[in-house]
């Protein structure tokens, strides 16, 4: 493991195994850890960071069982964040999904309803900023506590079968006080993942196009 995966996992919370740690007493005899770990992945992960690496220029945000170097999405989003800071010196809502749109991303169609969500009021109905493949995305570039909603969104998703999971999308250093930026996302958005540990969701920090200082005080 390496030094960054070694100093994540001592900060972080491993609800797994302390669960797996708590469940072994009272289960019959022929089932062991290792099982027993199978069993309860689904609905515990092992840690959700407490702190970002110590690798300044990382960009990702998440818990170990949706770690983006397993999946097909990293290359792409990164890619999509890439041609946006060339594109743009601030944060531009429409622009960034107009490069989505243009890597067959679904925008703003039927296909990005959130299921489950006001059937009968189309008008109310909750959408997802970009959806592909089962991946939803999230764009957040005004305000830090939309990002709970947009949790929930994902976790409505994941429980109806639309999604597998779900990106959240901010500024990787803080531009305005309010603002959302990979640096509040952790510890702040904790409460989400100690209370709702099944959900399956990264977060990314877009590169800004002039970088800003991650410690302005908020």
């Amino acid at each position: 493991m390496t030094e960054c995966k070694n100093e994540c996992t001592q900060g972080g919370y491993r609800w797994r195994d302390e669960l797996v740690t708590n469940l072994l007493p009272y289960v019959k005899d022929g089932i062991d850890r290792k099982f027993l770990n199978n069993v309860v992945r689904g609905y515990v992960p092992t840690f959700f960071p407490t702190k970002i690496p110590p690798d300044n220029d990382a960009n990702w945000l998440s818990s170990l069982y949706v770690r983006p170097n397993n999946f097909w999405w990293k290359r792409e989003i990164e890619n999509i964040g890439k041609e946006f800071s060339k594109e743009s010196d601030h944060t531009d809502h429409n622009l960034l999904i107009n490069i989505f749109r243009k890597y067959d991303w679904k925008v703003d169609t039927p296909f990005t309803y959130v299921k489950g969500i006001s059937c009968l009021n189309k008008k109310g109905r909750w959408k997802y900023d970009a959806l592909k493949d089962r991946i939803a995305v999230e764009v957040e570039f005004s305000n830090r506590y939309h990002i709970f909603k947009d949790t929930l969104k994902f976790l409505i998703g994941q429980s109806m079968d639309q999604i597998d999971t779900g990106i959240i999308i901010v500024p990787k250093y803080l531009e305005k006080n309010k603002q959302p930026y990979l640096g509040w996302i952790d510890p702040n958005s904790h409460p989400i993942f100690t209370t709702l540990p099944m959900l399956k969701v990264a977060f990314y920090g877009l590169p800004n196009r002039v970088r800003k200082s991650p410690t302005v005080n908020t």
